[in-house]
């Protein structure tokens, strides 16, 4: 398998998802040569789905290609024409499940073995769902392109079930509300919401018992083992180059999607028995406990940036049972509730 220039220790994503960007790019007066090498690539990369691009080099393919074309909304409809089947094998893993339900619930809980050092939930509350996605690498900055080309190929796996016109009910954004943002309601034909906690598409419960038409439980078997197989044999670029600390706090903020964060959990997710985990932490005098506050302290302070989302659900987002004992713990890292800091940041950003 080819690997990208400078990809050593880096998060790698399935080059599947880069499918057709060549032709889609010349289309619009784009040099792909230039752009692929200024984002550290080359053409020759982006041929064969299963090889491995890596995450950053990826994102900056269609922040170059944004400059080059001057189309800066050259993500959003890169995503919006992009065809479902396209992203490969965790296309097919969602487009062969029996229903929509399923089909999500396969993508999210697939689409590591697809991207690495990403956050994929599928959450429901109420009469709403939120599909979710993030990428959780600090030292990856151009990533307005990428977030908004998958919400619109997120959106294309629905519109497999629920037909061309189905759009959801918004669409949160992590970035900033670029310029032309209104091609981005146009596109989407929903509400849309910029410096949002995480990037989804939100919409109505009702859909999800809806079949998937070309359900084959068979292939999705064949499928999903494929997809699997192929993440094993590739070297653990995603966290090959970090700490154990790091490493911990990686799977930790996994974890908190299930609701799994025990100890136990957490040595399983990183495939070592708990007594050598515990003794491996003990040596670098940290204890598993400590990391778990932390992390949930720096999740809470990024979901509470968000005015959209609620306390009761920020608390579930963290693994707490309810409500009350999220607002305790915070308190206690910060001094004051969850309503209160973000009442008192949200003044400090005006």
């Amino acid at each position: 398998m080819s690997r990208s220039p400078g990809t050593g220790g880096n998060a790698s994503v399935l080059a599947a998802a880069a499918w057709g960007v060549e032709r889609f790019v010349k289309e619009r007066g784009g040099d792909m040569d230039r752009i692929a090498g200024r984002a550290g690539l080359s053409t020759d990369q982006l041929s064969l789905p299963t090889d491995a691009l890596d995450v950053g080099s990826y994102c900056r393919l269609f922040h170059e290609a944004a400059a080059d074309t001057q189309d800066g909304n050259i993500g959003l409809w890169f995503g919006q024409q992009f065809a479902p089947e396209k992203l490969g094998l965790i296309g097919y893993v969602a487009l062969l499940s029996p229903t929509l339900s399923e089909a999500l619930q396969n993508l999210t809980s697939h689409f590591a073995y697809h991207q690495a050092r990403t956050t994929t939930r599928f959450v429901q509350q109420d009469d709403l769902v939120r599909l979710e996605y993030a990428i959780h690498d600090p030292t990856i900055l151009t990533r307005r392109h990428d977030a908004e080309l998958t919400m619109g190929m997120f959106r294309n796996i629905l519109r497999h079930a629920l037909g061309p016109d189905w759009a959801p009910e918004e669409v949160h954004f992590e970035h900033k509300q670029p310029e032309q943002a209104e091609e981005h309601r146009q596109a989407f034909q929903a509400d849309i919401r910029f410096q949002c906690a995480t990037n989804a598409l939100v919409f109505r419960k009702t859909v999800l018992t809806r079949a998937m038409p070309d359900a084959d439980a068979a292939m999705l078997d064949v499928m999903r083992a494929s997809l699997i197989s192929l993440a094993r044999s590739r070297p653990d670029q995603a966290t090959a180059h970090l700490s154990l600390k790091d490493r911990v706090i990686l799977h930790i903020r996994a974890a908190l999607e299930d609701g799994h964060i025990e100890f136990p959990d957490i040595a399983a997710r990183m495939q070592l028995p708990p007594w050598t985990l515990q003794r491996r932490l003990a040596q670098l005098h940290l204890s598993y406990s400590t990391l778990l506050e932390e992390t949930r302290h720096a999740e809470a302070l990024r979901h509470l940036a968000s005015p959209t989302l609620d306390i009761s659900e920020i608390a579930r987002a963290l693994a707490y049972t309810e409500t009350s004992a999220f607002s305790r713990a915070f308190r206690k890292w910060s001094g004051q509730s969850p309503r209160a800091w973000r009442h008192q940041n949200a003044l400090t950003r005006l």
